[in-house]
């Protein structure tokens, strides 16, 4: 059984899980592989290829570069006076569809794929079997990722032209959905693009022997931070300025701490500049390397996800794992992962006082022991490698039985 598992980038939110759900099939014994679009060098799995090794190898560099300028322009020229408007639709000048490891394989896993694929020319074998992991809404919506982060009414047209061709060039495909997270799953069945597939949630996965708990002054230490008598939360700010992602309402609840003394906050991303706050907070920059990550979760005394549309990021997965606390909102896949007054604390969106009760709870808390191993039961019973491994093994084995 060999398995091709699609995603357009190598790095990101998304292709972090795919890569995650590769070295899991790896380590289960079977023969996957990864196709990117851009070249990776020294990547950190077996198996990994790409679209511009293939092309630069038969036809030149220069010809690749030409075509990822040309599917640029295709895919951006409809909101091209719009930079803030992100939209991807069913075109690309790419076809995979075309490469030796494509043909090869007898299941194609698809993961976060716009601008990569061209639904018109991949979906057009009816008996190649696929499966498409779900990462956001793009694949069943006219383009747009999400909804909350920005205005797409302008776009109206555009949209409902992609829905249609994504349907026609869908029609009769042996095709599986699998999101991530229930709140996509519902999304998914009920759009008009997916409702005539199967839709079954297969959660994304972390090694919980990789991301784990440690001592937290060790963690401490090798981050640079003062062990202190202060509550640390852990937050990350990739995209300070994606409204999507709700920093604002953050912030706004971290000035309406009662007592700021007690606390500080460390920051993992994109350096945040002119934030008016008056509690202390560190900038740890961005951070790529896993044993620093783990030393980031584990120096927290508990992680915010603050996100106002989000499916299933894995700085939650990851800070469950490491034993840290999670404070969010009840919104997405978040409730997923956070199991209320367990693992963590939940809240409705549109509840403010609420959000600022739930961080000084967990401020004036002295022990976080129960809260730890909440969360760590979770993820070893449903988000281990090994679990979703099997899941997705048992799927891909169920498809090629029906041949």
């Amino acid at each position: 059984m060999k398995i091709l598992l699609v995603t357009t980038n190598y790095s990101g939110g998304a292709a972090i899980a795919c890569r995650r759900q590769h070295q899991a099939l790896l380590a289960a014994g079977i023969d996957s592989h990864l196709l990117v679009l851009d070249k990776v060098n020294n990547p950190v799995e077996d198996n990994v290829h790409s679209i511009q090794d293939v092309i630069s190898k038969k036809y030149g560099n220069w010809y690749f570069l030409f075509l990822k300028f040309s599917n640029r322009v295709l895919n951006k020229l409809p909101v091209y006076f719009n930079k803030k408007a992100y939209i991807n639709g069913p075109s690309s000048v790419f076809r995979i569809d075309k490469l030796d490891i494509y043909k090869e394989s007898d299941i194609i896993n698809l993961h976060w794929v716009p601008k990569i694929i061209s639904y018109k020319h991949v979906f057009k074998d009816k008996k190649k079997i696929f499966f498409w992991t779900q990462h956001d809404m793009n694949a069943f919506t006219g383009g747009n990722h999400y909804t909350l982060d920005f205005d797409y009414s302008p776009y109206k047209k555009l949209l409902k032209k992609n829905i249609e061709k994504k349907i026609q060039y869908l029609k009769g495909a042996n095709l599986t959905i699998i999101p991530t997270s229930y709140w996509l799953g519902n999304l998914a069945k009920n759009s008009e693009v997916f409702k005539d597939f199967k839709v079954k949630v297969v959660h994304a996965c972390i090694d919980p022997e990789i991301f784990k708990p440690i001592d937290k002054k060790a963690a401490c230490e090798n981050l640079n931070v003062e062990l202190s008598a202060k509550k640390y939360i852990l937050f990350v700010a990739e995209n300070p300025d994606d409204l999507r992602k709700g920093i604002h309402l953050l912030i706004k609840a971290l000035n309406n701490v009662r007592d700021k003394s007690k606390f500080c906050v460390l920051v993992i991303g994109k350096k945040m500049q002119h934030v008016q706050v008056d509690f202390e907070l560190k900038q740890l920059g961005f951070i790529n390397n896993i044993s620093q990550l783990v030393n980031c979760y584990n120096a927290a005394d508990f992680f915010i996800i603050q996100s106002i549309e989000d499916n299933l990021p894995n700085t939650v997965l990851e800070s469950l794992a490491c034993g840290t606390p999670v404070i969010g909102f009840n919104i997405g896949g978040i409730p997923d992962m956070v199991e209320n007054n367990k693992s963590g604390l939940l809240c409705d969106i549109n509840d403010e006082a609420h959000f600022v009760k739930n961080i000084e709870s967990l401020i004036e808390m002295n022990d976080y022991n129960s809260f730890s191993k909440s969360g760590r039961l979770t993820i070893e019973n449903k988000f281990s490698d090994k679990k979703v491994a099997k899941e997705l093994i048992d799927l891909y084995k169920e498809a090629l039985n029906k041949i």
